[in-house]
Parts: structure tokens; C-alpha cells; sequence
């Protein structure tokens, strides 16, 4: 109990200024007052709002975005909620959490088939809060996807350090000997989602600037040992265990149907007489066969996981002649990303790859391996798909193409509920 006498201490009189932008009296941070825009709004990531026209944390690097961001006190509830979770430096702010809306209301339902991408929505959300590393991962996913229509849009600084830091935390976790069974769900899902964005991040969009043409690196092909990571994440997750909420997904971890249902000898039947010819050697064998069973199939969001068993089916030796650009390794990874980006309902995290690398290998195969018996014939049917989309220079989108990320009020249903249920349990 304190003494009557103890010394009271009192905040020293000041001048308040009135003059201070909108976002920093939201943020209760003292404004600079510099105009256009104030430093605290540069550094923070957001539009500097002086008028009271303008909505309120706006962000200026994501324009893309077209959202509604809750009322003030509910942004903050959840920022606090979330942020007590990450416990980390950069905490999260309003534009992080706009992205989250996106994710819920938008980007999770990309993932996965038509029976698994509500899991997508309704797991994704609610392992991310709990998560630092998945909630990372969800907005640098929800930030690629916001930009995956511009072919020649750059990833901005905030979805890198959102990349970053759900990589390399998420490879931390991997190796945690006491993993909880909501940990487990979680592994399982930025796997997935790795997944996606190592197929969506592309540096160049110049061909000559690609694989196979470009200078070797360590980075060669980098996507690729990202997919088959997912293997390990698989096996330590073990999502068909009875405490799994994402028991739905395991069925999609059997092989699949497609796979068994077809042999192999009828599934080289279905490719030309000189892409069996050529690529007859035991180290094609299991890519040329998968390729056969990909001929028929659509790309489409339905079909993806058939897609992605051709990666998940590749070998050691395989991989090994692709960081090697052998051509009839070349020859096999082209067509494969030909059918991938095939048609109008192509997948938004493998249109850009599809789109620069095809024209890549096409322009490899050509320029070093032509005289190979047989590659000018197996590069038709290629360059006719290549040709049909366009050249890369030509595939910049026009505002007036872009598809907006809209959010509206009704998406922060999820919102309310976290932060009642913070109240509840205070």
C-alpha cells in the first residue's frame, strides 16, 4: 500500500500541435509535420494523409490493393493481439494487416483444388495467428499474389522481409525436436505455400536473364529444391494423424490416381515417336512417363496437384541434368512448363515462370542443340504454344487489365471474433 507522502509524478505542461497528419495521430506517434509527406509516414510504409479526404493508412508501395480497413479501435485490437504473438521487431502494422484481409477473403482460396482451398482460408487464417512463421508466409504469398498480374512487377521491400523471415523461421522449426500438433498443421501449410511463391518469384523477365541462358549461379533452379523440400515438411507434419485439423489433405499426399491408373508404356505412347526416341535413357525415364500422363490434362486450379506430382516424381539424377542443362533434360523441363502454362485458367504463381522461361529454353535448345536429331520437331510444338501467348515484351498489363484485390467490411467478420474473444478470455 503506498504511503500518502509518496511523490506523485506529473507529466511536464506542453503545447500540443493540431497541425499533424491523420496517420500519425492514429498511430499516437508525434508527427514531423513535413509536407508532402511526413517522415514518420515514408518510414512506416504508408501514404501521409494532411486532408480528410483521404482514407487512412494507405499503403504506397501496394497499390494494388483496394481495401477497407476496419475502424481504428478494432485495427488496433488485433494489431496488439497479433503483434503479443510475433513478439519481433518489426511489429505488424495497418497494411499488414489489410494483407491479411486478402489472404482470407482472396488469395488462400487460389490454393489447393475445389474440395481443399476453403481448408486454405479457414486454417490458413486461423494457424497464421497462432504462428509467426505461416503468418509471414501468408502475406508474402498474398503480396506476390497481388502483382501477379503484371508480369514485369517488382517485388517491393516489405513482401521480401515477410519472405525472409517465414523461410528461415519456418526452417528453424523444422528442425524442433517438441513440435505441437497446431505446429505440425502449421509446417504443413507454409510448405504449401513455399511452395507456391518459389514458382512465382522470378528476378528477370528478359530471357537472355533466365535459366537456361543466363550465367550459372547458385540460384539455378533454386524453385525447384523448394518443391522438393516440401517432402521433409510432409513426413514431419504428418497431417493424417488423429489430432490433425487438415486431414483432408492427406488423401492428396497418396500418389495419385492419374499416376497408378496409367503404366508407364501407355503413358510414352501418348508423346511423339522422338521424345521416346531421344530421351530413352533410364535417367528420363520417370519425367518422360509423367509427361505422357500431363498430355491430356488441363492446367487448371482442379488439375494443379497432378502439375505438381511431376516435380514431386523427379529424381536425384534428373535434377542433377538440369543444373547441368543437359538438352534432353531441357527438352523434357520445357514441355512440362508448356502444358503448366497452357490455356486461360493457368495458375497465378506459375504464369510468370511459364511465360519467361519457356522462351528461354526454346531460345537455349535452339541456339546450342539444334543439331540434335529430332529437337527441331520437338520444338514445335513449344514455339506454336510460345507464339500463341505472345512474346514476354509484350505481356505488360494495363491498369485497366488489372484485376483489384477489393475488400469490403464484411471481410473482417474474422477480425471481430479474435478480438471478442480476447475480451472474453481477459
Amino acid at each position: 500500500m503506498s504511503s500518502p507522502s509518496a511523490h506523485v509524478r506529473t507529466r511536464k505542461p506542453h503545447a500540443k500541435s493540431r497541425r499533424g497528419c491523420r496517420n500519425c495521430k492514429i498511430r499516437r506517434v508525434k508527427c514531423d509535420e513535413v509536407r508532402p509527406s511526413c517522415r514518420r509516414c515514408t518510414s512506416f510504409g504508408v501514404s501521409c494523409t494532411y486532408d480528410r479526404i483521404s482514407s487512412e493508412l494507405q499503403p504506397f508501395d501496394e497499390a494494388a490493393f483496394s481495401v477497407h480497413l476496419p475502424t481504428v479501435s478494432l485495427n488496433q485490437t488485433v494489431l496488439g493481439l497479433l503483434n503479443d504473438n510475433l513478439r519481433e521487431a518489426r511489429q505488424l502494422d495497418g497494411v499488414d494487416l489489410a494483407l491479411l484481409n486478402v489472404f482470407h477473403e482472396r488469395s488462400a482460396l487460389t490454393l489447393g483444388v475445389d474440395s481443399t482451398r476453403h481448408i486454405y482460408q479457414r486454417e490458413g487464417l486461423r494457424l497464421a495467428i497462432q504462428h509467426p512463421f505461416l503468418m509471414h508466409t501468408a502475406l508474402a504469398l498474398t503480396m506476390m499474389h497481388s502483382r501477379s498480374d503484371d508480369l514485369f512487377s517488382r517485388q517491393t521491400a516489405r513482401e521480401a522481409h515477410h519472405w525472409y523471415m517465414g523461410a528461415s523461421q519456418y526452417n528453424r522449426k523444422l528442425t524442433d525436436p517438441n513440435l505441437t500438433s497446431s505446429e505440425r498443421d502449421a509446417i504443413w501449410m507454409t510448405a504449401a505455400m513455399l511452395g507456391c511463391t518459389s514458382l512465382a518469384h522470378v528476378d528477370a523477365m528478359d530471357p537472355e536473364l533466365s535459366w537456361p541462358l543466363k550465367k550459372p549461379d547458385d540460384t539455378d533452379l533454386q524453385w525447384l529444391s523448394l518443391s522438393h523440400g516440401k517432402s521433409e515438411a510432409w513426413v514431419i507434419a504428418n497431417v493424417s494423424r488423429a489430432d490433425s485439423t487438415l486431414q483432408a489433405f492427406a488423401k492428396g499426399l497418396a500418389v495419385d490416381d492419374f499416376v497408378i491408373k496409367t503404366s508407364d508404356e501407355e503413358a510414352l505412347k501418348a508423346l511423339p515417336e522422338e521424345m521416346t526416341l531421344l530421351c530413352s535413357a533410364p535417367e528420363y525415364h520417370n519425367a518422360v512417363a509423367m509427361l505422357g500422363r500431363l498430355l491430356p490434362v488441363k492446367s487448371c486450379q482442379e488439375n494443379i496437384l497432378k502439375f505438381f506430382a511431376f516435380l514431386g516424381h523427379m529424381t536425384p539424377e534428373f535434377q542433377q541434368l538440369l543444373r547441368q542443362r543437359e538438352p534432353r533434360a531441357v527438352l523434357i523441363m520445357l514441355w512440362y512448363q508448356t502444358l503448366l502454362g497452357a490455356g486461360t485458367d493457368v495458375q497465378w504463381y506459375t504464369r510468370k515462370r511459364t511465360t519467361v522461361e519457356t522462351e528461354a529454353m526454346i531460345c537455349y535448345l535452339e541456339r546450342y542443340h539444334s543439331h540434335i536429331p529430332g529437337m527441331d520437331k520437338l520444338l514445335d510444338f513449344p514455339k506454336r504454344a510460345r507464339w500463341a501467348r505472345g512474346p514476354v515484351s509484350s505481356m505488360a498489363t494495363f491498369p485497366g487489365e488489372r484485376h483489384p484485390l477489393g475488400i469490403h467490411d464484411a471481410s473482417i467478420s474474422w477480425q471481430s471474433r479474435l478480438s471478442q474473444g480476447s475480451r472474453h478470455s481477459a
